[in-house]
């Protein structure tokens, strides 16, 4: 990608990219790089649901990467992730030089780099969005190609391919992520507009490009469905991607909305910290004017943008890193805007210039007091997991995902999230159930008919899912309270016995991952 490109600020971007990113190279995940790096491990052990014994509602395309940084050993989730933005920011610059030469590419560069590596919004961390905002760039580049750089309609063809694989494939690690489309219907729609467009976005490119897009879109797709086909079914993958969204929205509709609007306000400050919303209004404000024609790129950076921000609070869950989502189009606005001739060109190269110096400050320092606190979680997990056995399995109620991972154990509940448990299994049947059974290991269905250990994360009654007590009443029958640790209490299966590793001390339990 960088062949054609080359310019020494943008391979220094990538680098810097990467320097930031290794500082926070570690085996602590986060809750939801764990759980999906807990998932990626079983998912093809069997045991009755999409992702063998657990669900998720995630597509196959993010787990599967996931199973693939597990090869790169202990570290592989974070290395995956640093090389991932490292791929985000040469993604955007190479977008960037096809409009605005060199300039515009190197701008575009830092503005990602300063995003991509930020604390803020959490962007050390290896999840659905950063991968999905790096084959968004990826797409968003090669159309522009596609359209404004190939020798030839046969070029223009297979640069649409690569946009419509990189498009899906965004929709396939998260599954509202379907920028690449829109950014492709709206620049050929309005290219082939009026007249003076086709000049530039030439009927018969846009047309090649466009069935490129299509075609490369369609394999991958088709991909997804054949494996879904042999894990589960196509309705299966189609429900964890879309349909549980319409249930978990209501679910969140009818309990307290005062978490979701603590973290959208928490949103709001940390997007407005980073940079991400700062630069998005100042280009959104400074550019306004340019909407008033069919001009095809401005409207299709906007409408993009307006998609992205309704995937960040359609969700209604309002987590900071769905601000990664951003990142491609803004930074690739901010590049293209950097020119003298563009409007406030000048506040343009301030706020990238703000953004880059407050992450080179800020992520690498938090990245190194991160390293240097104990973290509950993990100090949980690997504790459970020293005093298992490989055959054991274990449940934690009802969310902190990377607990489970941190054991190492198969999970004996397929709901390792708090909303999938909501929405799912709302009065605990299924997990009252397992702990009422007698069968410990692995039933013939290839299910774990009763786990070996339980950690009680959450209350019992937090959300309101057990008001009666089954849960503590099938603990209390069934297993036999083996740790207090860090707060949380450890059950053991009774009838089993086990080695205890020694507690850790309390200098060993850190905060708990919010």
């Amino acid at each position: 990608m960088l062949g054609r490109l080359r310019p020494r600020s943008v391979v220094l971007a990538c680098i810097a990219t990467a320097v930031v990113h290794l500082f926070s190279l570690s085996r602590q995940l986060g809750p939801d790089e764990g759980g999906f790096d807990m998932v990626a491990r079983f998912w093809n052990h069997g045991g009755g649901y999409l992702y063998g014994p657990s669900w998720v509602d995630r597509p196959p395309g993010l787990i599967a990467v996931f199973a693939l940084a597990r090869l790169l050993g202990p570290y592989g989730v974070r290395l995956v992730a640093t090389a991932v933005a490292v791929v985000l920011v040469a993604a955007v610059a190479w977008g960037a030089n096809v409009i605005g030469g060199r300039t515009s590419a190197r701008w575009a560069a830092w503005t990602a780099f300063g995003l991509a590596s930020s604390v803020f919004l959490q962007a050390q961390r290896l999840n659905g969005e950063l991968l999905a905002a790096a084959l968004v760039a990826l797409s968003l580049g090669a159309l522009l190609h596609a359209l404004r750089a190939a020798a030839t309609d046969r070029q223009a063809a297979w640069f649409g391919v690569a946009a419509g694989v990189a498009a899906t494939g965004a929709v396939l690690v998260k599954q509202n992520f379907v920028d690449g489309f829109v950014f492709a219907a709206v620049l050929c729609g309005l290219g082939l507009a009026t007249a003076h467009n086709r000049l530039t976005y030439r009927p018969v490119r846009v047309v090649a490009a466009a069935g490129g897009l299509l075609v490369g879109a369609s394999v991958v797709a088709a991909t997804a469905m054949v494996w879904a086909q042999a894990h589960g079914g196509v309705g299966a993958m189609l429900f964890a991607m879309f349909g549980f969204r319409g249930r978990a929205l209501s679910v969140i509709a009818h309990w307290s909305l005062a978490a979701p609007s603590k973290r959208l306000g928490h949103l709001v400050e940390l997007g407005a910290v980073s940079g991400v919303l700062l630069l998005l209004a100042h280009l959104a404000f400074r550019n306004r004017r340019r909407l008033r024609g069919p001009e095809p790129l401005p409207w299709a950076l906007a409408v993009t943008a307006a998609v992205e921000v309704a995937g960040v609070l359609g969700g209604a869950n309002f987590w900071v890193h769905y601000l990664i989502a951003l990142i491609p189009t803004v930074a690739l606005g901010a590049g293209l805007a950097v020119h003298a001739r563009m409007p406030g060109w000048g506040v343009t190269r301030v706020l990238v210039a703000a953004v880059v110096a407050l992450t080179v400050l800020t992520s690498p320092a938090a990245a190194l007091r991160a390293a240097a606190t104990p973290d509950t979680a993990y100090t949980t997990g690997t504790w459970v997991g020293t005093s298992a056995v490989p055959a054991d399995t274990v449940v934690v109620t009802y969310s902190h995902a990377n607990v489970v991972a941190a054991t190492g154990l198969r999970p004996g509940y397929p709901y390792a999230w708090s909303l999938p448990t909501r929405t799912l299994d709302p009065r605990l049947h299924l997990l009252t159930s397992d702990l009422d059974a007698r069968l410990v290991g692995a039933a013939p269905n290839g299910r774990v008919a009763a786990p070996t250990w339980v950690v009680q994360w959450d209350a019992p009654d937090t959300w309101g899912l057990d008001p009666h007590g089954h849960v503590q009443s099938a603990l209390q029958g069934h297993y036999h309270l083996v740790a207090m640790l860090c707060g949380h209490a450890v059950w053991l299966h009774r009838g089993l016995d086990r080695t205890l590793a020694p507690l850790p001390g309390p200098t060993a339990c850190g905060p708990e991952n919010e």
